[in-house]
């Protein structure tokens, strides 16, 4: 299978290189359609699986912790290393679309920047957003209007985590005016309220009430609840590890 990312990473030569290295990753990835046996029989749907791998090895790398002396230089190479993987799989799909006639890489690239210029007018127009409350809710509406969406809820993926999609929900909620007070204590007061409601009867509407009860916290105080999981599931994992060190 191609990986185009066996060479490590080095300071590249700036903006100067930029078309030579564009150019050069662009005829490697026909040069590898056209004869890697692998790659010829990859398709959109194959390739998903390698996508989402990916992505979570370029998370994983985001999310290294940098500890002795030295290990920056490592993170670095890694992240670098793990973002070119998941480059070339944006790529691959862009020239499979091409191959259709359907769109290409510069089609890509072209759309996402004419997106983000269109849903960034308090930098390229007139439009003032003095925090990144106020961003995120012109991104919001801006999209909106682009998409003909009846509900800011529209166009949340179904197939995301669950966790990541109460997130979002209650992001766009609070971002709409939709969300009661935000002021402490009242996210405390609805946990504690969810919590007492899965004690009287617990199940599993009660117990999702208590999460979406948990994210919405987490989003009022301002820690990722994502985050704050995430770490809690290491901290458990290595106290499993120590009790099984002792138990062994």
């Amino acid at each position: 299978m191609a990986n185009p990312s066996d060479t490590p990473c080095a300071p590249g030569p700036g903006a100067e290189g930029l078309h030579t290295a564009i150019a050069r990753l662009d005829e490697l990835v026909r040069t590898l359609r056209e004869q890697c046996p692998w790659d010829r029989e990859q398709t959109h749907i194959s390739l998903r699986r390698y996508l989402l791998e990916e992505t979570y090895e370029a998370l994983e790398a985001l999310d290294a912790r940098v500890g002795r002396d030295g290990e920056a230089q490592d993170l670095d190479r890694d992240l670098c290393e793990e973002l070119g993987d998941l480059l070339y799989q944006v790529w691959f799909q862009a020239h499979l679309a091409s191959e259709r006639g359907a769109f290409g890489i510069v089609d890509v690239a072209q759309g996402v920047r004419d997106k983000l210029v269109a849903r960034h007018p308090h930098v390229y127009g007139d439009v003032v957003a003095p925090d990144a409350d106020a961003v995120r809710a012109n991104w919001d509406a801006i999209k909106l209007q682009e998409k003909g969406r009846d509900s800011v809820m529209d166009g949340i993926s179904q197939t995301l985590p669950a966790l990541l999609r109460a997130v979002k929900v209650q992001k766009r909620a609070a971002a709409a005016g939709l969300s009661t007070d935000e002021r402490p204590p009242g996210p405390f007061i609805e946990t504690e309220g969810a919590l007492a409601e899965l004690r009287a009867d617990p199940n599993e509407h009660t117990l999702g009430e208590l999460l979406m009860a948990a994210v919405e916290l987490g989003r009022r105080i301002k820690v990722d609840p994502e985050d704050a999981l995430r770490s809690a599931t290491e901290r458990a994992e290595s106290r499993y590890r120590a009790l099984e060190a002792e138990q062994g």
